[in-house]
């Protein structure tokens, strides 16, 4: 039965019913569901720890080693407890990641058990988890699934699963064995993709998988501080809640709240119904006024800019002798450490090292991993493991422990910068104009390039700047564009972003959501790299240069004070 829409309490996050009859969401392109609330709901079993003790204690006794049972079941629920309150604790955060399999065995569940034990079962984590799913509770299908997942499969509206899961690997075979896996084009498991909701990268994933944008799809979930949020974030259509036994529980104050509150998944087909058959209603009518109608004039929001470093504020000369530069640092530090190597070692060992860092990023580009395909590397490991490889191992680990220090010093070694022109000149017009100025950038060192805008004199008109070695993750990642827009009191839909690589800018800033993206001939992608990614929609404008963008930055500005809300609030265009 379909209730009443809610909101929360503000005082107490309790959901409470906000009027009568259904809200009008917009249609949906795909349907993405949580696993447990959803499709299935459980019921714990009493007698799991025992169980899953006896399994361990079976798995010991081929170690030669005797284990109580009762202590092992002891030891498996007080991991449990406190891995609960590991996950409330990460749904506080903003892109939390997922525990290794051999991090829950080793640290939580098994934490009381002899090392050797300890260690030896959590190589077997996996199997372990696998195991430890079906045992906790019994999985039943909630009411309406099917009547759901038919109406979706008579519509051909694409289906996916995303999930919190310690074993992604038994979600599955209970799919398989209520017969639902087939409904479902994409299952996204935390413990596979390596993060966990409230990261929206979860959801943005399956909407990835399923072929659609996060607008076009709704998200059914049953948890406030995990599935309203993560949803929120990811940007969806609309955001379902269906009610479980941890809906009205959540462990923390929850700001965001759903668009619909069901009691169970039948409720959800009534409202899916209603908006795919009003959006095929409207369907002829938006023909029409497409093919004779003026369009309705946009509704725009007050701009704000986000720029690329390197090819857009600077423009760089490559240092012939920065090999021998870093290579120097090197030996002295050897030389401090009592494990000395001469110039011509360190020097080689630098080159070698940076021609691994960038073999490994073209690796990584093109990796299956979604969830780590673009991770900025780890000063420790570019310096203690790529540059230091066949280096004494005492000045590897020096090395690892002066990571950063030793990206900076690349990084001021590496080129000599100079601004590009017009950049500058787009910067503090930009502040004239009270328009905010971010920057996102792939670099080693984020200090660096605040080294060099500080010497341009423009490093005090500049807001969020997010750099990837500092975010941890590389264009065209979404993450690093995000942590930008955060700091932006603007929607995605009002900035322009100027950067030059087809690929990292205009493809990462349109993934993004960044409204206008405008990519400058002179930088690192050649001209007919630039019009194919005008073409393929991943670029709005291509410029000659980064001062062009004023114009569009006028034109937009006008547009926003020909916005009733809008007018008033800032300086009118020039």
């Amino acid at each position: 039965m379909t209730t009443a829409p809610r909101t929360l309490d503000p005082a107490s996050s309790a959901l409470l019913p906000v009027g009568d009859g259904v809200p009008a969401l917009p249609a949906p392109a795909a349907l993405l569901l949580d696993f447990g609330g959803v499709v299935v709901t459980t019921v714990s079993r009493a007698t799991w720890a025992q169980e899953l003790a006896e399994d361990v204690v079976a798995r010991a006794a081929t170690l030669g080693a005797r284990l109580d049972a009762g202590s092992v079941a002891e030891s498996l629920r007080a991991g449990r407890s406190a891995l609960s309150m590991w996950k409330n604790a990460a749904s506080r955060r903003l892109a939390p990641r997922e525990l290794a399999p051999a991090e829950i065995v080793g640290d939580f569940l098994l934490a009381d058990l002899p090392d050797p034990v300890r260690r030896t079962l959590a190589l077997d984590a996996g199997e372990l988890l696998a195991t430890m799913a079906t045992l906790v509770s019994e999985h039943h299908q909630r009411p309406g699934i099917d009547e759901l997942l038919a109406e979706c499969a008579a519509r051909r509206i694409p289906l996916g699963i995303v999930s919190n899961a310690h074993s992604g690997r038994a979600h599955r075979a209970i799919l398989a064995d209520l017969g639902l896996d087939r409904f479902f084009g994409v299952q996204v498991y935390s413990d596979e993709v390596g993060i966990r909701k409230p990261h929206p990268g979860m959801i943005r994933l399956a909407a990835e998988g399923l072929g659609v944008a996060p607008p076009q799809a709704w998200y059914v979930g049953d948890t406030l501080d995990r599935d309203v949020v993560a949803g929120r974030r990811a940007g969806v259509g609309a955001v379902v809640i269906t009610r479980d036994r941890r809906t009205d529980t959540p462990p923390f104050r929850i700001a965001e709240a759903p668009d619909l509150v069901l009691e169970t998944p039948e409720g959800l087909i009534a409202p899916l119904r209603a908006a795919l058959d009003r959006a095929a209603a409207a369907a002829p009518s938006s023909a029409a006024a497409s093919a004779g109608a003026a369009p309705a004039p946009s509704r725009r929001g007050r701009p704000a800019v986000l720029l690329d470093h390197g090819g857009v504020i600077t423009l760089s000369t490559p240092n012939p002798a920065r090999d021998e530069e870093v290579g120097a640092l090197i030996v002295a530090l050897s030389e401090r450490i009592g494990h000395p190597i001469d110039l011509e070692t360190a020097a080689r060992a630098v080159a070698e090292g940076w021609e691994r860092h960038r073999a490994r990023k073209r690796a990584r580009d093109t990796s299956a991993d979604p969830a780590h395909r673009h991770d900025e590397i780890d000063p420790a490991v570019l310096w203690g493991d790529l540059v230091g490889e066949g280096l004494p191992e005492p000045l590897r680990a020096a090395l690892r422990l002066d990571g950063a220090q030793f990206s900076l010093a690349l990084h001021r070694a590496k080129s000599v910068p100079a601004p590009r022109p017009g950049a500058l000149e787009l910067i503090r017009w930009c502040r004239e104009q009270g328009i905010v100025v971010g920057i996102v950038s792939n670099t080693i060192s984020g200090r660096g390039v605040r080294e060099i805008l500080a010497r341009y004199g423009v490093l005090a008109d500049l807001g969020p700047s997010a750099y990837s070695d500092e975010v941890g993750v590389r264009k065209p990642g979404c993450e690093i564009f995000e942590a930008a827009l955060g700091g932006l009191d603007a929607d995605p839909a009002d900035v322009l972003y100027v950067g030059d690589k087809s690929v990292n800018d205009g493809r990462g800033g349109k993934g993004a959501g960044i409204g206008t993206v405008c990519l400058l001939r002179g930088g690192k992608d050649s001209d007919e790299e630039l019009a194919q990614a005008l073409a393929g929609s991943f670029a709005d404008h291509v410029l000659d240069s980064p001062d062009a963008l004023i114009a569009l930055l006028v034109e937009r500005l006008r547009e926003t004070a020909r916005t009733p809300a809008a007018a008033g609030a800032h300086p009118a265009a020039p």
